[in-house]
């Protein structure tokens, strides 16, 4: 992907700098500022940036039409209240970048979000009879189809990606869920958010070994699954 080409939906006021760094790191920017607009062009571009706070349409509402009917990646521009962050997350949203922000982090999350989704369009990832189909994002166990939810379906993709990794909570929040600065009141709840998450595909799985829990440290997928081997010393499947 060369020039990835990004839709910024913002009011054209205060945007121009933005468009101009965007440019600048060669990225093909398009302004617009109407929401109707928005859902007749986005599917033409790569990602999709959106102000939520522009005037011409609910951007909650927006992020919530285009994640129904496509995957192309989003990034919100929030403000700094944690509970903006969440609903854009929770709105379909990939990433947030909080207001005023700096060009290059902007830039570092765009670049990230794109390697993602280039990941995403990789072949299918096969370990014994789990397939995880990212194109489709599809789970299969013995070619059965297993319905998972984004979060699930991305948090299991996660893991699976790097199977001899641990992966912290505070690393999952962020690659999973797009948060930034994962103080401690904001661990204390989402931590939960994962075991909740961790425990369903557990059980839509049909078996809890696909995933190990390294205790006081985080979470690995088990690719030795299609070879039963005892959990290793601190660990469980639990």
């Amino acid at each position: 992907m060369l020039h990835p080409r990004l839709l910024v939906v913002a009011d054209c006021d205060g945007i121009e700098e933005t468009v101009k760094d965007l440019k600048r790191h060669g990225f093909e920017p398009e302004p617009i500022s109407t929401g109707a607009e928005t859902m007749a062009i986005y599917a033409d571009f790569d990602v999709v940036l959106i102000d939520l706070d522009f005037t011409d349409f609910d951007g909650l509402t927006l992020c919530r039409e285009i994640r129904r009917a496509s995957e192309i990646p989003m990034i919100a521009f929030a403000s700094s209240f944690e509970l903006d962050r969440v609903l854009a997350l929770e709105a379909g949203c990939d990433d947030c970048i909080v207001k005023p922000y700096h060009s290059r982090e902007l830039m570092a999350r765009l670049r990230a979000l794109l390697r993602r989704a280039h990941i995403m369009s990789q072949p299918s990832l096969i370990v014994g009879e789990l397939e995880i189909d990212s194109a489709l994002r599809e789970i299969r166990i013995g070619g059965r189809l297993i319905e998972l939810t984004r979060k699930e379906f991305e948090l299991l993709r996660v893991l699976a990606t790097e199977p001899h990794r641990v992966f912290s909570r505070a690393e999952l929040l962020q690659r999973v869920w797009g948060y930034d600065d994962v103080d401690a009141e904001v661990t204390s709840l989402a931590s939960r958010t994962i075991d909740t998450h961790l425990s369903s595909i557990r059980k839509k799985l049909g078996c809890p070994n696909w995933i190990v829990t390294v205790h006081g440290v985080g979470f690995r997928f088990n690719d030795e699954m299609s070879k039963p081997k005892p959990a290793r010393a601190g660990e469980a499947a639990g």
